[in-house]
């Protein structure tokens, strides 16, 4: 520090430079495509977590990164990632924009004055998070690398990231938020990341709010899709708690159907509704065998281990899919007691749309990770699953980037297993609108600046609208909607 000056020092704004720190980034997986960014600021532009606190700017954060700089808080914003790709996916220069947030991550764990940095503006962003999100540690925790099990390989970095979390959980209140004299009521269906915070900003704005869910616990995606090795569920239900501590009515065992739909779109109880049901509903298989005992869909398998436990598996499971369900329906089956899992996809090692590391990590844990097969049928005796039939998928997408698998017939596999989990893609459940709003192609039709759909007063958001996207990408849809719903009510 001797080359630093005093003012600067007195100051506490000393940048450590470190030329190495660069260079071990660009040995990582895409870390050297970080050589191609040229501070456009496209990626920060995309990134919707960018529109919720100012701390974190992808491009700043690629400049830090490329300067060695790791002690103030736009240094380590890195952490708050949880690489839903929209800025990856806008790169003029083709930077791998969120595998490189995750390599920063990585990286992390071997800093020793990581502990320093940390404390250096961590705590700042989580309370900045915290103002415009209702479960900002649900949502930091799993932006984090899923925590590894084993006690003896938790690294010191990770553990002192949840000490903060938890302590701020611990410490964080709310109050509940007076209600504007006659305020308009407003509901909302489905409890999960959109519904939850359209439903935390409108009663932050004086505003009546209900929530719908279907489910015994409320939560959405949190609660009954993310693995609780991934994101233990008192954290949910704290959150929630407090969100429910606000004033906001959240009901459960509620599905909404089609007359529930019209009362509360019609007896004028309440000035606006919205939808937030996500996509609940697995893409079928459609092939011979489906249909036979041991097939399980991802979403249910994952619904009933979060809300019940481990639940039961056969010694020999398979999976099939290539996304991050799919990843996690396998990891899953392995803490169920399976003793082999096997996941085969379409796709090509390359083109798997889950993260990268999360298929080193299922890997790691022993999962067998077999792409570019297509499942031909499944096979099974007396009613009950046997095995799987595979062939060889030379190619999922034609050159002009559409879904059109080509199939190698005579490459075959044949792979046992007692039970087969299925996770190809999942889709809105929308028949309890009947018809009375507008959809296209199995998603709601809405204006893209209001969230509001054909029928007045009706407003969604969320996965039933983009079809499925990340945390992130909800919790923006919900602000949006709630917004417009505040200037619909006046």
């Amino acid at each position: 520090m001797s080359n630093v000056s005093a003012s600067t020092q007195a100051k506490g704004v000393y940048r450590r430079a470190d030329p190495e720190y660069k260079h071990a980034l660009y040995k990582m997986h895409n870390g050297d495509s970080l050589r191609f960014c040229y501070q456009c600021g496209t990626c920060t532009a995309n990134c919707p977590l960018s529109q919720l606190i100012s701390v974190y700017r992808p491009n700043k954060i690629l400049e830090l990164a490329k300067l060695g700089i790791r002690n103030i808080p736009q240094s380590n914003a890195f952490l708050f990632c949880s690489a839903c790709t929209q800025c990856t996916k806008g790169c003029p220069q083709g930077v791998k924009v969120h595998e490189i947030m995750h390599a920063l991550k990585e990286l992390a764990l071997d800093d020793e004055n990581a502990r320093d940095y940390l404390l250096g503006g961590f705590e700042d962003a989580l309370s900045a998070l915290a103002e415009e999100i209702p479960f900002p540690i649900s949502y930091s925790w799993i932006s984090l690398s899923p925590p590894i099990d084993n006690d003896e390989n938790d690294d010191d970095f990770y553990k002192l990231i949840r000490e903060i979390l938890l302590r701020s959980l611990a410490h964080t209140e709310s109050k509940a938020t007076p209600k504007k004299e006659g305020a308009a009521k407003v509901a909302v269906i489905g409890s999960g990341p959109s519904g939850l915070t359209a439903a935390w900003e409108l009663c932050k704005a004086g505003f009546a709010v209900t929530v719908f869910e279907p489910l015994p616990e409320a939560g959405g995606m949190l609660m009954v899709g993310i693995p609780s090795y991934r994101l233990p569920k008192d954290i949910v239900s704290t959150e929630v708690d407090r969100i429910r501590s606000m004033g906001v009515e959240i009901i459960t065992d509620a599905p909404v159907d089609k007359d529930v739909f019209k009362r509360l779109t019609n007896n004028g109880e309440y000035g606006a509704v919205f939808v937030a049901t996500g996509a609940p509903m697995p893409r079928a298989l459609r092939i011979n065998g489906d249909d036979l005992e041991g097939v399980l869909n991802a979403l249910d398998f994952l619904r009933e281990y979060n809300l019940s436990g481990p639940i039961k598996v056969g010694k020999n499971v398979v999976v099939i899919g290539g996304g991050n369900v799919a990843i996690d329906a396998a990891r899953t089956a392995l803490r169920c007691g399976a003793e082999s899992v096997r996941l085969l996809c379409l796709e090509s090692r390359e083109e798997m749309p889950s993260h990268e590391w999360e298929i080193l990590e299922a890997a790691a844990e022993g999962v067998s990770i077999e792409p570019a097969y297509a499942p031909g049928e499944i096979l099974g005796e007396n009613g009950k699953v046997t095995g799987v039939g595979f062939v060889r998928c030379k190619q999922v997408f034609d050159a002009e980037g559409r879904f059109n698998p080509v199939l190698d017939e005579k490459t075959t596999l044949s792979v046992d297993a007692d039970t087969v989990i299925t996770a190809i893609g999942q889709a809105p459940a929308l028949d309890f609108l009947q018809q009375l709003v507008d959809t296209n192609r199995g998603v709601i039709t809405v204006d893209p600046l209001t969230m509001q759909t054909s029928l007045p007063g009706v407003f969604a958001g969320g996965d039933n609208v983009s079809g499925t996207a990340s945390l992130i990408e909800a919790i923006v849809a919900g602000r949006t909607a709630a917004a417009s719903i505040a200037r619909y009510l006046g």
